[in-house]
């Protein structure tokens, strides 16, 4: 019959504690609605009113542009699939982001449900320099 000194005892305790508390918080950030597609790098899309566990595909449209100064695809537009109906009529901003995380521009506009098209950033954007998309839809 093995017995357990006191160190030992308490030992036991004190990992199970760290163990309750690393899983609690896993379960917590498991309830954060961040569901990312694939668009270069990396797309997040943070919206409160789409049900966890169905993502909102990010694409966007390209347009080539023949200027003797810098030719090439350019975005002409950003588009979200798959958006569900209760984030209807709520604001959207899309974010285009380079590589080093600086924003190459933003385009806005308002959710509906299933596939939604915004425009184009008001600033040329070069679609080979999109390393990132963040999408919010909010109130």
């Amino acid at each position: 019959m093995a017995r357990f000194s006191f160190p030992r005892r308490k030992t036991a305790a004190v990992s199970m504690a760290v163990l309750g508390v690393a899983g609690l918080a896993l379960a917590s950030a498991a309830t954060l609605n961040l569901e990312g597609g694939t668009l270069a790098a990396n797309t997040v899309v943070v919206a409160s009113c789409q049900p966890t566990g169905t993502p909102i595909s990010v694409g966007f449209d390209d347009s080539f542009a023949a200027s003797a100064s810098n030719p090439g695809y350019n975005v002409s537009g950003v588009k979200l699939k798959d958006v569900d109906a209760a984030c209807a009529g709520k604001a959207v901003k899309a974010d285009l982001i380079d590589a080093s995380g600086a924003s190459l521009g933003q385009v806005t506009g308002v959710a509906s449900a299933g596939a939604v098209s915004l425009g184009a950033p008001s600033a040329s954007v070069s679609a080979s320099a999109v390393a990132k998309v963040s999408v919010v839809i909010s109130d």
